[in-house]
């Protein structure tokens, strides 16, 4: 979500905060007008006193892409359908899911998921693509699904 002002003001200080969020502190500005315009952008807003008083929600977010299984091969789609099966204790179904249409890979759950895959027997363009989402993206989700958009740039499989 993008949120654009024109706001006249002494001096303007903004702090980083986790999960996305900032804490702005704006000297010589009207309060009730900075808030009329940020909720006619359909924003939320949190006035505090003290940094310590604004509350953080109990939820993390997480990114996720959804993109074409025509990004990878026919063997990497039958290898894929195979571990997304595996339902042992620790196997590889925790981090690679089956949707019907495709595959949910969560790649927060493997500390080296690349080198995983590798071993696991993926193509080298499988890879190719899962280090492309991971750091064009920042993802922790990638669902290849059969109705998924094609990535420009991207190579693509007739299967």
């Amino acid at each position: 979500m993008k949120l654009s002002l024109t706001i006249e003001a002494d001096a303007v200080n903004v702090l980083a905060l986790n999960m996305g969020r900032i804490a702005v502190d704006i000297d010589r500005i009207e309060l009730s007008e900075l808030i009329a315009a940020i909720n006619q952008n359909g924003c939320a807003q949190q006035v505090a006193e003290k940094l310590e008083d604004i509350s953080q929600p109990p939820f993390t977010t997480v990114r996720g892409i959804c993109c074409s299984t025509a990004h990878i091969t026919a063997e990497d789609n039958t290898l894929l359908y195979a571990l997304s099966h595996q339902h042992e204790d620790y196997g590889n179904a925790e981090w690679i899911a089956f949707t019907g249409t495709g595959y949910l890979l969560r790649l927060n759950a493997r500390r080296f998921p690349v080198l995983t895959l590798k071993r696991l027997g993926l193509s080298k363009s499988c890879r190719r693509l899962v280090i492309f989402l991971m750091h064009r993206h920042a993802t922790a989700f990638i669902h290849l699904d059969a109705a998924g958009e094609l990535l420009p740039d991207v190579e693509t499989f007739d299967w």
